[in-house]
């Protein structure tokens, strides 16, 4: 009995220690951490040469060449009207990062959020139209011999029409890729950013306490970054644009689960809708995108940081 109480005492002992561990991460004053990196993502980019082009195209514009434009100046209005906050940029010339690079370099330098900025295309509508028919020829056997027949055929033509698609969208990551956002938030992510290098702490990953704890970040992130693109459409709704709302990829978007923060990205609108295109070419338009995210952004910050803590914290106050 003696040695069962002994087993007992010393595993609510460890089950402490683990607690403790990510207890002590949170900010002693018992307020919510603070938003004080966020990564501008612009999508694509030039390989190699300002000839080898990646993203969609428009009658005139290019993705990499909007994106890029339009994160520059969410950056410049971002430094402007949250000067306490760094703004690090993922791909910063315009040429092209990998996927890889962009999630990596968010996660080292410990962001708060990431912004990727984009731009949608939508191909031609198809429409197959019977146009008539006509006689066709045709052979067959009969008793061992070739015999030529007729027949009526229908001719059809196919029509290519631009497609009416339009409208913004923001999207966060799949929820059937939960699994991966944990994966990364475990890699990469606040719970070992600073501590993954101290073994005086003797964390297991591999834990379940651990695991949970990973399991609730993840369901927090998922949880913000919905309510960021949210207000990110709301504000687009505002400015007069016409939001598509606020969605998931089936497939998944490689930046959005590999990054061990709240992550969205932005869709700025059709290149394959001339008016859109002709918009999101203009200066006043690139400017007005920008300032719509921005606000957004904005909006965000005070939200959750008036609110119970929704982020973990690392020693950067996080």
């Amino acid at each position: 009995m003696k040695n069962q109480w002994t087993f007992a005492i010393a595993g609510l002992f460890c089950c402490s220690l683990v607690i403790f561990s990510f207890s002590k991460k949170e900010p002693a004053s018992g307020k919510v951490a603070k938003i004080s990196t966020i990564i501008v993502d612009a999508g694509h980019g030039f390989k190699g040469s300002l000839t080898a082009r990646d993203g969609a195209f428009g009658t005139e514009a290019a993705e990499d060449e909007i994106s890029y434009d339009v994160s520059k100046k969410v950056v410049a209005e971002l430094q402007k009207q949250l000067p306490d906050v760094k703004v690090l940029e993922s791909r910063p010339t315009p040429y092209f990062v990998t996927l890889k690079q962009r999630a990596d370099f968010a996660n080292s330098n410990k962001g708060n959020l990431f912004i990727s900025i984009h731009c949608n295309f939508a191909p031609k509508l198809r429409e197959v139209r019977r146009e008539g028919s006509r006689t066709e020829t045709y052979y067959t056997k009969v008793k061992g011999k070739r015999v030529k027949r007729t027949r009526v055929v229908p001719v059809y033509k196919t029509y290519y029409f631009p497609n009416p698609a339009h409208g913004t969208e923001t999207y966060v990551f799949a929820a059937h890729k939960t699994e991966d956002k944990e994966d990364i938030i475990m890699e990469n992510g606040d719970i070992f950013q600073n501590e993954k290098d101290d073994e005086s702490l003797n964390v297991n990953i591999n834990d379940p306490v651990v695991k949970q704890q990973v399991a609730i970040w993840t369901k927090q992130f998922f949880a913000n970054s919905v309510k960021l693109a949210t207000i990110v459409e709301d504000e687009f709704i505002k400015a007069g644009r016409f939001s598509r709302g606020v969605k998931q990829r089936q497939k998944g978007i490689f930046v959005l689960q590999a990054t061990a923060m709240p992550s969205i990205l932005v869709e700025l609108g059709f290149l394959s809708n001339r008016a859109e295109e002709e918009f999101l070419m203009s200066p006043a338009g690139q400017q007005q995108m920008a300032e719509s995210i921005t606000q957004a952004v904005k909006r965000y910050k005070e939200l959750v940081e008036k609110g119970p803590t929704v982020q973990p914290s690392n020693n950067s106050g996080r």
